[in-house]
């Protein structure tokens, strides 16, 4: 896009605080559970649904909004989604059964996939290559920090009372409406074909040749188009070993950031006895992990940028990984950290800083993972993504099912190192493709398409 650098920046910043919104909105129900099974009489596991079932909402989001954007264009693409996760959000806010709370909950976070998908498509239009790796970090960040705050938020405006559980709700619903309203008046479209489109319209009004017509105004996105390309297609990357490991190791993750989110006010309470908005409170460790791995990732892709200036502005998705490769150990460190720290007779600040280990592992391998995908499928990168989108949404809505009822049966230590070991038995992934991620590419039919 032929526009200033500022002007490039407030439209990723805006794009970035819907997906953030969207985010929050995900967890923000993780701390009014115990609410919720005093008020519904249910138990935890059912409580925990309304934060499963959006999660899972999202995973389905990208396979409707991609081709919904690409038709309609990045704004109407985002943001009519969005409005409409706004009002079903509004539907939980004042549900007064759980049937009414867990529907309104999966279709909201099912919209509230649009932005979430959206947006990277947007950093694509705005930013060149050499450019979208840092773009991106903040993408991310927008993406993780969100789920991250939810939580300490919405502690902090529910305690006090089993009733107080709809204020959080009301809480997003006022910040997403006020987000919504800046963009819809800041924003323009960014997807060129859709602005071609327009163009031409304007100029059949104006000069009354009915004859000009842009290239996008000839497509139409028919049925079958839309089932092979946009719901097939993704799942048909996941057969391929490329995407499929490289989605393994983010989904996986993924996971754990919503077993941490969702389970760290449990473990503090359990060894520590910190009760309410103080047991929400080692989350800020994590946001701080997150800020700093999305620095480390700044710092690499200035340097990626080099490469690829090398390489003659072609792509080199091997040499996302090794920042990958020396700092993903950092996440299962600090499950082990957090894991065997969380007594009493130990300061909390060690467990907190395994809690920041976490964060900085989990940044840079979200981030490798997704900056692999898209410098490996290119032209199919928004297919990848949403194969990527889909299944560490079910990771990440899974996750917090079992985790509860594992550190009870397993205690923290033993469950986090149950968790932790896993995480570890993956660390090899970004070296495999490291050494091997050339010749797996050459053979997927996918990259051969793009080639």
């Amino acid at each position: 896009m032929n526009w200033s650098t500022v002007k490039k920046i407030v439209h990723t910043a805006l794009y970035g605080l819907t997906t953030f919104a969207a985010q929050f909105n995900s967890t923000t129900m993780s701390p009014t559970a115990e609410h919720l099974t005093n008020v519904y009489h249910i138990g935890e596991e059912v409580a925990t649904l309304a934060t499963s079932l959006y999660v899972l909402g999202i995973a389905f989001g990208p396979m409707i909004f991609a081709p919904f954007s690409e038709m309609n264009g990045r704004k109407m693409g985002v943001f009519l989604p969005f409005f409409i996760s706004i009002i079903l959000t509004t539907g939980t806010a004042s549900a007064d059964s759980v049937a009414a709370i867990m529907c309104t909950r999966f279709f909201s976070g099912l919209f509230s996939g649009a932005p979430i998908v959206s947006s990277g498509g947007v950093l694509a239009d705005l930013w060149n290559p050499s450019q979208r790796g840092t773009a991106l970090v903040f993408y991310a960040f927008f993406v993780v920090s969100g789920a991250d705050f939810g939580p300490i938020i919405s502690s902090l405006l529910s305690e006090g009372s089993d009733t107080a559980w709809r204020w959080p709700l009301w809480f997003i619903v006022i910040v997403q409406s006020a987000i919504l309203l800046v963009s819809i008046i800041m924003i323009d479209e960014t997807y060129v074909p859709v602005i071609e489109a327009r163009q031409a319209r304007n100029l059949r009004l104006t000069t009354g040749n009915w004859g000009l017509h842009a290239a996008h105004e000839r497509y139409k996105l028919d049925a079958k188009e839309f089932v092979t390309y946009h719901l097939l297609r993704p799942f048909a990357m996941l057969a391929t070993p490329v995407a499929f490991f490289i989605a393994l190791f983010a989904s996986y993750v993924y996971g754990i950031l919503y077993l941490v989110l969702t389970t760290i006010p449990y473990t503090y309470y359990q060894s520590r006895n910190w009760q309410g908005t103080v047991g929400t409170l080692p989350l800020i460790a994590m946001f701080l992990g997150l800020v700093t791995g999305g620095v480390l990732n700044i710092f690499w892709n200035k340097r990626y940028a080099k490469y690829l200036t090398k390489n003659g502005g072609k792509p080199l998705p091997e040499e996302r990984l090794p920042l990958m490769m020396m700092a993903g150990w950092l996440m299962p460190a600090g499950i082990f950290v957090f894991a065997w720290t969380s007594y009493a007779k130990i300061h909390w600040i060690v467990s907190f800083i395994g809690i920041f280990l976490i964060g900085v592992g989990f940044e840079t391998i979200f981030q490798g993972c997704l900056n692999y995908l898209v410098d490996t499928f290119t032209k199919f990168a928004a297919s990848a993504i949403a194969a990527n989108t889909f299944t560490r949404s079910i990771f990440g809505a899974t996750f917090p099912l079992f985790s509860r009822i594992m550190f009870k049966k397993l205690g923290v230590h033993w469950g986090g190192t149950l968790v932790g070991f896993i995480a570890l038995g993956m660390i090899p992934i970004p070296f495999v493709f490291y050494r091997f991620g050339e010749t797996l590419r050459r053979k997927n039919p996918y990259v051969k398409l793009v080639s």
